[in-house]
């Protein structure tokens, strides 16, 4: 019900230092200056972590992946979340490996199958100190297992970002400018296309989102 509602009333999700979030109903007729807050809904989760070390991973049709805890240690937490109903369930992860250096998620949905899928890249030490990164998928309600789609050869960078558009996830490259990637949700499939020329900023001050259902690149430093 509240997806259909969000259609025409887009939410932001808030998530503050005390980890109390709340949900802002963003209308048309919003007068920011009139009104201080439009309305809002107090989100009441069941699952306590340290509000320091929340993650959101990314939202998909109204629910949310949260990760509590630090990637790059065994203990933490992946969960999914409905934060209108306050249901929410724990995904199993598989055993921590000790060669294992950092993990990164990601959350997107199929427009195609109807899935939701959670991904997990896992950086690990080989040999000769050499790195390989391999990506394992969580389909949730289907397998209820993660399986490896194998190794990938494409830079993540802390995590997949948060840009669902057209039922594929988008991130940029860690060190470049010059392309983005994306991962095809039905297919699990990754690619890669060309970043807007010209761009001086460094990759850490620049974000992609979903904006009207089109990729959307921000500039956090050259703001117009």
């Amino acid at each position: 019900m509240h997806q259909t509602r969000s259609l025409n009333f887009p939410n932001i999700l808030f998530l503050d230092g005390q980890c109390n979030p709340l949900l802002l109903e963003l209308k048309v007729e919003y007068n920011y200056y009139v009104h201080r807050c439009n309305r809002t809904v107090q989100v009441t989760l069941k699952f306590h972590f340290h509000p320091r070390s929340a993650i959101l991973v990314g939202s998909c049709n109204g629910f949310i992946c949260l990760v509590g805890g630090l990637t790059h240690i065994e203990n933490h937490s992946v969960y999914i979340n409905n934060p209108l109903l306050g249901e929410y369930f724990k995904l199993e992860l598989p055993k921590w490996e000790i060669s294992v250096t950092q993990v990164a998620y990601g959350f997107c949905f199929s427009e195609v199958s109807g899935e939701y899928k959670v991904l997990r890249l896992v950086d690990r030490k080989v040999q000769d100190d050499t790195r390989a990164s391999e990506l394992e998928v969580y389909t949730l309600g289907v397998y209820e297992k993660w399986r490896n789609v194998g190794e990938i050869s494409c830079p993540v960078w802390y995590d997949f970002g948060k840009a669902n558009v057209n039922g594929a996830l988008h991130w940029m490259d860690s060190e470049k400018t010059d392309t983005i990637y994306s991962f095809d949700a039905e297919t699990e499939k990754i690619k890669s296309l060309p970043a807007p020329p010209g761009l001086e900023t460094p990759s850490s001050n620049l974000r992609l989102a979903e904006l009207g259902n089109c990729l959307c690149l921000t500039d956090n430093i050259h703001i117009r």
